[in-house]
């Protein structure tokens, strides 16, 4: 019995060893850069409401920029549903065939356009969730390297301006 205690103690260690990489070293283990909780987190509000993850992520502007494209997306969207209503309606209580069909033709271009916009809507919904995730997985990143760009306007010859870009790394 003693053996299979050591045995199970062993493969304890070696768990704790493996798992818990600062344990070993007496300190805690260094966190990592990237947190997924908080990208998670920023996720699933974009998910409910866009730009709410950007707001989470402290990111003011998008936040805003997702949230009124979002508005006038559903509002364009909810617009165009009344019009195509309105036309299948008089299309419906026409009589006469020509105008049925002239109604029918305006009906079809506002269906079409609802369904455009809910579409154009449907890519701004996934932009805003990839965007909340990969700005919350990469908020403790420290990017400080990019204060170092310098841009320089250069002029190789008089007739063909250009940029140089000096990029310095610590």
């Amino acid at each position: 019995m003693r053996g299979l205690s050591s045995v199970r103690a062993s493969v304890l260690l070696a768990y704790l060893l493996w798992a818990c990489p600062g344990w070993a070293e007496g300190r805690a283990a260094v966190r990592d850069s990237v947190s997924l909780q908080q990208g998670k987190a920023a996720m699933w509000r974009s998910v409910a409401l866009d730009g709410w993850g950007q707001a989470y992520n402290k990111e003011r502007v998008k936040a805003l920029l997702f949230s009124g494209a979002e508005l006038a997306m559903l509002a364009g969207a909810y617009g165009q549903h009344q019009e195509w209503r309105d036309w299948d309606e008089r299309r419906r209580r026409e009589l006469e065939p020509a105008a049925q069909e002239y109604f029918a033709t305006r009906a079809d271009f506002y269906l079409r356009d609802r369904n455009k916009i809910l579409w154009w809507w449907l890519w701004l919904k996934l932009a805003s969730v990839l965007d909340a995730y990969v700005s919350g997985s990469l908020s403790n990143f420290d990017a400080g390297w990019g204060e170092q760009a310098i841009v320089e306007p250069v002029f190789l010859r008089e007739d063909t301006p250009g940029v140089r870009v000096r990029l310095t790394l610590p």
